[in-house]
């Protein structure tokens, strides 16, 4: 496949729930907040618009920060400081442990999406990648290379609850190892036959872009450090896009909020109460920004505040 030119351009995009976002996290109005996922900035440009004194914008997709210093709205705002790197090494990204809001929205960006070289998309032919950090880790093909039936089946599943995931798994390695399976296309057909709306191949993409990217344990680890670098008061709000994220991030609130999560009569979680719910039930996107923006229809916003803690 010839290369072209992988430099993303900033794309029409819109953040999703920018404005609950800003309601939820912005409690400080001249404040220090992170955008653990910059992409291409709304919300950070949200944070701005209310106030803040001073916004990182983190991202471990470089095209990204590049498009946004080129032509971002805020590019030139000397309150925003852009900075490569996956949300989860905050700690070692920056000194400030006295934050007063941060925001993940979790998933890929759209220029991500619409690229496709970057291996994102089943809608046109584009190379096994699918990493967001195209500077480091492993590509989707060099993935493949190092997995088994049973540790490719066992990670779709993780990922997504495929059903089928045993079968996809073994689908999938043949053709890798026939050499047939080489690009995003190839995949697509290979991902199963399609179940009513839903096209074929969006559970399987999902499945090893989560995997390839370690989506779920970039969560786990990024949370409690994201934590660590707010001032009691502050908040960490975080958007996720399809059930096992959420179940994820509700899970991990929960025991932060002192809550348990064990099996009954089996309790061995702290219930040590870090952190207080501001909306237990997830918000979910209205039906203005629905029509506005219909690929914002899966999202759900939790919110938490971190609360003082005995020293």
């Amino acid at each position: 496949m010839p290369q072209r030119d992988t430099k993303i351009e900033r794309p029409a995009h819109l953040s999703v729930m920018r404005d609950e976002v800003i309601e939820y996290i912005c409690v400080s109005k001249d404040g220090h907040y992170l955008d653990g996922t910059f992409g291409y900035g709304g919300h950070s440009e949200g944070f701005l618009g209310a106030g803040a004194s001073q916004v990182l914008g983190l991202d471990q997709d470089q095209s990204a920060l590049d498009a946004y210093r080129a032509i971002g709205a805020a590019r030139n705002d000397p309150r925003l400081h852009l900075q490569r790197g996956r949300f989860s090494n905050v700690k070692e990204l920056t000194q400030l442990r006295d934050w007063d809001g941060a925001i993940l929205d979790l998933g890929p960006n759209s220029g991500q999406l619409l690229t496709p070289e970057r291996g994102f998309s089943f809608n046109e032919a584009g190379p096994l990648d699918m990493r967001m950090d195209t500077q480091n880790g492993s590509t989707l093909e060099e993935w493949l290379g190092q997995q088994d039936a049973e540790s490719l089946a066992d990670a779709l599943y993780a990922a997504t609850g495929m059903r089928d995931s045993r079968r996809v798994a073994r689908r999938l390695l043949a053709a890798f190892e026939a050499g047939t399976l080489k690009t995003t296309e190839d995949l697509a057909k290979l991902s199963g036959p399609r179940r009513g709306k839903t096209h074929p191949a969006t559970e399987c993409f999902l499945g090893l872009r989560m995997a390839v990217n370690d989506e779920l344990g970039e969560v786990r680890r990024g949370i409690p450090a994201i934590l660590d670098c707010l001032k009691p008061g502050g908040r960490l709000g975080i958007i996720t896009f399809h059930s096992t994220e959420d179940r994820l991030v509700k899970h991990i609130f929960k025991l932060l909020a002192g809550r348990c999560v064990c099996e009954e009569r089996l309790c061995s979680c702290p219930r040590v109460e870090q952190v207080r719910w501001v909306n237990r039930k997830p918000l979910e996107p209205s039906a203005d920004e629905l029509q506005r923006n219909p690929r914002a229809r899966s999202a759900k916003f939790r919110c938490v505040e971190k609360i003082a803690t005995e020293a």
